[in-house]
């Protein structure tokens, strides 16, 4: 019996308590020994535990679960129970009180008791038995000295302060902020311990902050010197001999189209009218697998990293400069090899045939957004210089629209959610705020890389060959429930038991547009809904309402989309599949998944930092907000232009205000006046910091002293709200986060 086999054999059989000797009567042909590591598994991880009588059960059986603990700034803690087989939902989080943490650390793997009695407001109480796994990796935090002690104040206060010996300083001086390994987790009579592994400069910069971010995140900047050596190795020209073994499109009218800023391209497209009256739309993509080889160490530093990391004028590429600047972007008057997409639609958008190759192409422009849009607006300028693309343009823009027309029809979500961009200087700094306007151009260049993707996924699926999928499941009801309750007083009827319904979704989000008091509506439904993720196995993407999904189009910065491509090429070669295959596919998606997880988190903090920053110059001003999210501690304020700061609790005058949870609001228990989501409030802004991204507002009527503890950073939740509104200027404050990757590239 295999391990995985034994496992579960063993944990169903588990559901009772059962002594040692019983097992093995129950499960007579396992070994011995096997029988034993397969209990330690099972104990490792949280899902069987042994009592006083030496009898193993499921650890449900003894009032336990096994779950993530997730500490606050404020001395208690959750704990976020594991999904139990195949569920797709968690249970409800539970609420750790002060010294029940057994000396769990955030991040950390750890079984808990359970407690039936409802703890504080109502929520279930648990208890911290034993740490399973702890998360590991490195803290950052400020150096200080105590005497003749040294130790590490972490950034945020969910960790414990860590003592430094003299041996494990390395270069760092007090002041600095530095990168620490810990070494003793600690206990009730000696703190922890660590070791300096990295100087991260002085602490209290805005530098230091966002290389505290990435450190943090494992995001490294510098490339192993094997990666860098073999990228340096890779000709910045197409081998001659290659490109005559592939399909040479050198002769079709293929562009990129991209934004003004880019500086790599990794797709082009092309589109065509065949004698049958269809379209053959080509999507070309860099091909990086024709360089990025397996086992390389090109190839293990790109698994690594994951993808590219964006940030306010930089990026962390993840693949180095000399491949996705240089040979593998699809520069115009330049040849290139790509693997080509080729599919054919009929006039309503249906598609009929799809084909896949590697290629050789040579893009005839360079084409950006903006000009895109304007030839499609009828600038005759524009139209005049770029009058041999002019016609595939408006046939492009035709067929998209078709393509989106019946992806709606299906029932895609179209959130089409406002993004703002931090303008920087020339030395970094953030001057300004813009919106990334959504055109036609960036519309169409979705539209098709959507395509590509579907169509290779359904070859992948339907020929049943392994490769990463990106799949989006159905929401938690839930949350849709919720959702429901903030829209039902705008008019629309949602019924969260339907989720597959995702027309009422899209009722509601077309009726938010254009209307400034249902803006926050779109915003909370992309909270009620699952996270995207890839995985192995074809699920789905309900999104996108598509059977068939994964990522084609980015294999410059995403690693799955290598995969898909190295996978594609293997099915049409007709190459056996090995198990070896399989396990990379299974690797690659839980690997993909946790970095873009880490990317996500490092812009999001790092565009906080930037936000703040430009927010500083207009401390003392006043700006009309709305509610955005409600906590414990107060209100979380959106501006019209999507900046986000908090208003804290004991800064509403007049009432006591009480949290409800239950319908995220809060509520003055004398007066009755009731601050929800999407609650208008002018605010001040008292303080900004672009050291720990914070930013704090106050009523603009009868606003109370800032004391210190409102200037503290406080803990947000596990989500944000995105810009809403038109551009910002002077006198208005700066976008607190967008998406920095490049606009097509999505999250889909």
């Amino acid at each position: 019996m295999e391990p995985n086999e034994l496992d579960s054999a063993l944990y169903a059989l588990l559901s009772k308590p059962m002594q040692i000797e019983d097992i093995r009567r129950a499960l007579p042909n396992a070994e011995k020994q096997a029988l034993r590591d397969s209990l330690d598994r099972l104990i490792a991880a949280g899902r069987v535990m042994k009592n006083k009588k030496n009898r193993f059960a499921q650890v449900g059986h003894y009032g336990c679960v096994a779950g993530t603990f997730l500490a606050t700034e404020r001395g208690f803690a959750f704990v976020r129970p594991d999904a139990e087989g195949d569920a797709p939902e968690r249970a409800d989080d539970l609420f750790i009180p002060p010294n029940a943490g057994g000396g769990a650390w955030h991040g950390d793997h750890v079984l808990v008791k359970v407690y039936e009695r409802g703890g504080s407001r109502g929520r279930t109480e648990a208890a911290v038995l034993r740490v399973l796994q702890r998360a590991g990796g490195e803290l950052t935090g400020a150096l200080i000295r105590r005497g003749k002690d040294y130790f590490v104040q972490p950034s945020s206060k969910k960790f414990p302060e860590i003592a430094i010996g003299r041996q494990n300083l390395g270069e760092a001086s007090v002041g600095d902020r530095v990168a620490v390994e810990v070494s003793y987790y600690g206990s009730d009579t000696v703190m922890p311990q660590g070791k300096i592994r990295a100087d991260l400069g002085e602490d209290g910069t805005m530098e230091a902050s966002i290389a505290g971010i990435l450190r943090e995140n494992g995001v490294q900047d510098v490339f192993p010197a094997d990666a860098s050596a073999a990228a340096e190795r890779v000709p910045q020209s197409v081998d001659p001999a290659e490109a005559a073994q592939r399909l040479d499109l050198r002769d079709k009218l293929i562009f990129t189209i991209d934004g003004d800023d880019a500086k790599d391209f990794d797709d082009a497209v092309s589109l065509e009218t065949l004698e049958n009256g269809h379209l053959l739309l080509g999507v070309h993509i860099a091909d990086v697998s024709h360089y990025v080889t397996p086992d390389s160490p090109l190839d293990a530093e790109a698994f690594r990293r994951g993808t590219s990391v964006y940030y306010p004028g930089h990026v962390v590429p993840m693949l180095p400069f000399a491949l996705s600047h240089g040979i593998c972007s699809l520069n115009p008057d330049e040849d290139r090899l790509a693997f080509s997409a080729m599919m054919e639609f009929d006039k309503d958008g249906r598609r009929h045939k799809a084909s896949f190759a590697k290629s050789v192409i040579r893009s005839g422009a360079r084409m950006t957004y903006r000009n895109v849009n304007k030839i499609l607006a009828g600038d005759e300028d524009l139209r005049g210089k770029y009058a041999f693309l002019t016609e595939a343009i408006e046939g492009m823009n035709a067929l998209a629209q078709t393509l989106n027309r019946r992806r709606i029809e299906r029932g895609a979500l179209e959130l089409d959610i406002p993004e703002t961009e931090i303008v920087v200087d020339s030395e970094g700094k953030p001057v300004d705020l813009q919106y990334r306007e959504r055109g036609q151009s960036e519309r169409l260049i979705e539209e098709f890389m959507l395509q590509a993707n579907e169509a290779v996924a359904e070859y992948m699926v339907r020929r049943e060959r392994p490769t990463v999928y990106r799949v989006h499941e159905n929401p938690d009801p839930e949350k849709l429930r919720v959702f429901a309750t903030f829209a039902r007083p705008f008019g629309y009827r949602v019924d969260p038991s339907k989720p597959q319904d995702t027309a009422q979704l899209q009722a509601v989000l077309n009726g938010a547009k254009g209307d400034p008091k249902q803006r926050i509506l779109p915003m909370l439904l992309l909270r009620s809904l699952a996270r995207a993720r890839y995985s192995e196995e074809c699920i789905g993407h309900y999104g996108l309402k598509a059977k068939y999904y994964l990522h084609f189009t980015s294999p410059i910065r995403r690693y799955p989309d290598l995969i898909a491509h190295r996978m594609l090429q293997k099915s049409l070669l007709g190459e056996e599949i090995t198990p070896a295959d399989e396990t990379m596919c299974e690797d690659a998606a839980q690997q993909s998944t946790a970095r873009e997880f880490a990317a996500d988190t490092c812009e999001r903090d790092i565009d906080k930092l930037y936000t703040a920053a430009y927010m500083k110059q207009f401390i003392g001003e006043t700006f009309e907000g709305e509610v955005s999210g409600v906590a414990p501690f107060g209100l979380f304020i959106a501006l019209e232009n999507g900046c986000e700061g908090l208003v804290r609790v004991e800064l509403l005058e007049g009432d006591y205000y009480e949290y409800d949870e239950q319908h995220m609001s809060m509520q003055g228990r004398h007066t009755g006046k009731r601050f929800t989501i999407g609650t208008p409030l002018t605010v001040t802004l008292l303080a900004a910091s672009e050291v720990t991204g914070q930013i704090d507002f106050g009523p603009a009527e009868g606003v109370l002293p800032a004391s210190d503890k409102a200037r503290q950073p406080a803990e947000r939740p596990p989500y944000r709200t995105g810009p809403t509104g038109k551009g910002a200027g002077k006198g208005s404050s700066g976008a607190h986060h967008r998406k920095r990757r490049p606009a097509k590239r999505g999250r889909r």
